[in-house]
């Protein structure tokens, strides 16, 4: 089942955890994934080798999410990736 084919989501805090669950779910229903992490460069290269094995596009961009300049700079890197943001999930 691929009803998220063309789609571009966005999750927050998505390096481990719940996040990553998330993540995986959308990339699942074959959705394009942006990993954002604060801290675990680790745990998100682990992550978006593991969606990029289910077929879909997937990048990680480290952000502070708690600072207003980091978050435009995550939502800019993605839109130049992707071309489009259509699913935001705010999990951090």
């Amino acid at each position: 089942m691929n009803s998220l084919k063309d789609k571009v989501a966005l999750v927050t805090g998505a390096a481990r955890g719940l996040g990553r669950a998330i993540a995986e779910r959308y990339a699942a229903l074959g959705a394009d994934i942006v990993i954002n992490y604060s801290k675990d460069k680790v745990s998100a290269d682990d992550a978006v080798s593991c969606i990029r094995a289910m077929g879909v596009r997937v990048i990680a961009i480290q952000a502070d999410i708690s600072k207003p300049t980091e978050i435009e700079r995550l939502f800019w890197e993605a839109v130049t990736e992707f071309g489009k943001i259509d699913i935001v999930v705010a999990n951090a």
